[in-house]
């Protein structure tokens, strides 16, 4: 500010912003409202003796608690406050002539806002002063080096962004969880690795074991852990110190969720593996573009599991939206399960995907109403589909009836449940073999880094020369490849250990629950719909060409397909069933 051109005293309104607590250590309000009160008294005095500059009063304090400088002006509470009272003065008037702030970054990081500011600034005749770097933009060397100041501000919040970025690369790197909260079934070690706590890796187990196997729904699992009182992840946290304080929810400790569940199945930590660089710009992107931590945590979900899960949550997630489809009524038992193999397209990932059928009624007499019911593929809907499939309807009774049958006979002589038995004492000893080859492998792999470390050194030190060198990063990358093929080899038979005695279990519990009351069942449409849902995973519908020897419901028309056989997909393992499926249900066209 230039005294000589001011014949009554400036009046400065303040603006202070602070936003980590760490921050608010290093430049705390008082603090930055005392260094900006020292300027304004520091302006001298105008020839008639009064000050140049002057405290524009209490209401002319303008503070952001906890706002980060790189936010948007508009997302700031408070200096949208001091645009009202600019913009919102009479005519010809100002409530201040002059903004002061401690220091730039204090006020913007980013040099777009900063410019914004100050044009915003001088189209209303204020000026700008910061405390610690002496700008002001009453001259023109003042605003020139405000510029300069905001570059550098920018410039220095791009290096910290990039170096913080790149510390944490380094660190999950090196296997270092960088998360805030620990993840329900890990606890941290000294180094930050994530170590498994059994008393939820338990519990994790269970949830995977009831979704995937048991087709539980994440509502069902919730209520499980409830009525059995596990303690709630949050409550967990607080027991086991891995977050301080007392838990923040306010449901009882033993309350799950079902979000909560959804969330524990769709987190791929639990697989040993650490993933960074998913998102880009706030933004996920393609998994195939994700970064893999070398580092190998214990696992608790075998990764083909996890898999599983995350097949199934899809399914789930479509299952919703046609979920005991009801019209007038009539609820179709098969909604979701059937599939047309004559309609099979390529999903994102380029793997072939059926298309759903859904149910559909005509009406066939008016007085009384009667309306014949059937299922067709999604793709004869002309809206959605440019290319329309050509396989006829097929009869909503017929087909049902054959399903309930098929389940009736499976119920009543659960007879591969008994072979499965005798191997449940092998079972037990090869998922124990198996862990502990897992143990060791995880170990050899994490000590490669440390392997490389040790080979440079060496070569520094004259102790190999770089063509040895070379040659052994060779080997260790062979051994990287053999240790990783290996795990993957070793997780794929514990999860085919884990899942076959679940499925197991479950399955003598269908039979246990269904088997005696089953006619019951059949006669109850909701409770038949929950145990087709629960047994079958899909019905895979094929057709062949229509012949003329072929009697259709409506028009023949060219290029007919008629369904001609079904494959029926269970929710419990094939291998377990395969020899009953194909000795006593052998699927026929004339079936349909």
């Amino acid at each position: 500010m230039d005294k000589d051109k001011v014949e009554v005293p400036l009046r400065v309104a303040i603006y202070l912003r602070v936003s980590t607590d760490e921050q608010a250590e290093k430049y705390g309000l008082g603090a930055q409202r005392s260094a900006v009160e020292g300027v304004i008294k520091s302006r001298g005095k105008l020839d008639n003796g009064s000050d140049v500059a002057v405290f524009a009063g209490e209401n002319y304090v303008y503070i952001d608690d906890g706002v980060s400088g790189a936010d948007e002006l508009d997302e700031r509470p408070a200096f949208t406050r001091l645009k009202e009272d600019i913009v919102h003065a009479q005519d010809g008037q100002k409530p201040f002539d002059v903004v002061a702030v401690y220091k730039i970054d204090r006020f913007a990081r980013k040099l777009r806002i900063l410019m914004d500011v100050l044009k915003f600034f001088d189209q209303r005749g204020i000026e700008f002063i910061s405390a610690t770097e002496s700008i002001d933009t009453s001259t023109p060397f003042g605003r020139a080096m405000l510029g300069i100041m905001g570059v550098i501000a920018e410039l220095e919040l791009e290096t910290i962004k990039e170096r913080t970025q790149r510390g944490r690369e380094q660190a999950i790197i090196e296997g270092v969880f960088m998360g805030a909260n620990t993840p329900y079934g890990y606890q941290k070690d000294p180094k930050g690795h994530l170590i498994r706590l059994d008393e939820e890796a338990e519990v994790v187990e269970r949830i995977f074991s009831l979704f995937t196997v048991e087709n539980r729904s994440p509502q069902g699992i919730a209520e499980i852990l409830t009525e059995r009182e596990i303690l709630s992840p949050d409550a967990s946290a607080v027991k086991h110190n891995k977050r301080k304080g007392v838990s923040k929810k306010t449901n009882l400790p033993h309350f799950w969720r079902a979000e909560k569940i959804r969330e524990i199945l769709s987190n791929d930590v639990y697989t040993g593996i650490r993933y960074y660089g998913k998102f880009i710009k706030g933004k996920t992107i393609d998994r195939n573009e994700w970064k893999e931590s070398p580092f190998r945590h214990e696992l608790i979900v075998p990764f083909p599991i996890f898999e599983l899960a995350q097949q199934r949550l899809k399914e789930l997630s479509e299952r919703r939206t046609l979920n005991a489809k009801k019209l007038s009524g009539h609820t179709y038992l098969l909604s979701a399960l059937l599939k047309c193999d004559h309609c099979k397209e390529l999903d994102e990932e380029g793997k072939p995907q059926m298309i759903s059928w859904t149910g559909g009624k005509k009406k066939i007499n008016s007085s009384p109403q009667e309306y014949s019911y059937y299922y067709y593929c999604n793709r004869k809907n002309r809206t959605k589909f440019s290319k329309l499939c050509q396989v006829v309807p097929i009869p909503a009774g017929a087909l049902e009836d054959y399903i309930k049958d098929f389940i009736r006979q499976l119920l009543s002589d659960p007879k591969s449940v008994y072979v499965y038995q005798k191997q449940l004492a092998s079972n037990q000893l090869n998922i124990k073999r198996l862990t502990s080859d897992r143990k060791v492998y995880t170990g050899l792999l994490n000590g490669l880094p440390k392997r490389r470390q040790s080979l440079r050194d060496q070569q520094e030190m004259g102790a190999i020369d770089s063509p040895t060198l070379q040659r052994k990063f060779e080997e260790l990358k062979g051994k990287e490849t053999e240790y990783k093929s290996k795990l993957i080899e070793i997780d794929d038979n514990l999860s085919h250990e884990t899942i076959s005695k679940g499925y197991q279990e479950s399955f003598e519990q269908y039979a246990e629950k269904y088997g005696k009351s089953l006619e019951i069942v059949m006669r109850d449409e909701k409770q038949l719909y929950d145990l087709i849902h629960t047994l079958l995973h899909e019905i895979v519908v094929y057709s062949r060409p229509r012949t003329e020897k072929d009697i259709i419901a409506g028009r023949k028309k060219e290029g007919q397909f008629i369904p001609d056989r079904i494959d029926i997909s269970f929710n419990l393992p094939q291998n377990l069933l395969r020899e009953l499926y194909m000795q006593e249900f052998g699927v026929k066209s004339d079936n349909l």
